[in-house]
């Protein structure tokens, strides 16, 4: 314990390890929402860094059309998919599972791709991993 302890306003605090409660006879309580201590170091915890995605962190995305090439009203009733020639817009992200950003794009690993379709109906997300390698295959093959 500090015995300088502030609030980010500058406000002196006794302790920085202490809420305000309701308590109740067991022993517990409920916290306060007036306790602004609590609030802050609550807010400053949870804002401190933002931290690197843990899956699919490296990936590149981009805009553009989704176009119909072929009619296909006759097993679908979307409107986005209701003509030939009927462009609407999308967003495409590709990505790695694994590994991190810097990383090799090389590596035999698990890909991701997801769309988002800007529908007259609501947006439409599509999302797809693509499992190249499987880990139990050589297991099974050389019977370890």
């Amino acid at each position: 314990m500090s015995s300088f302890y502030t609030l980010a306003e500058g406000c002196p605090q006794q302790r920085d390890d202490t809420s305000i409660q309701l308590r109740n006879g067991s022993g517990g309580g409920l916290v306060l929402l007036q306790d602004t201590q609590l609030i802050e170091t609550l807010a400053h915890f949870s804002r401190e860094r933002i931290p690197e995605r843990v899956v699919h962190a490296k990936a590149a995305g981009a805009y553009g059309e989704f176009e119909v090439t072929h009619e296909c009203t006759d097993i679908t009733s979307a409107s986005f998919l209701n003509a030939v020639g009927k462009k609407t817009r999308c967003l495409v992200r590709i990505s790695t599972v694994g590994p991190e950003r810097g990383s090799a794009d090389t590596i035999r690993d698990v890909h991701g791709w997801a769309m988002k379709l800007y529908t007259d109906e609501g947006n439409l997300d599509w999302v797809f991993n693509n499992t190249a390698s499987c880990g139990t295959l050589p297991v099974l093959i050389d019977g370890y």
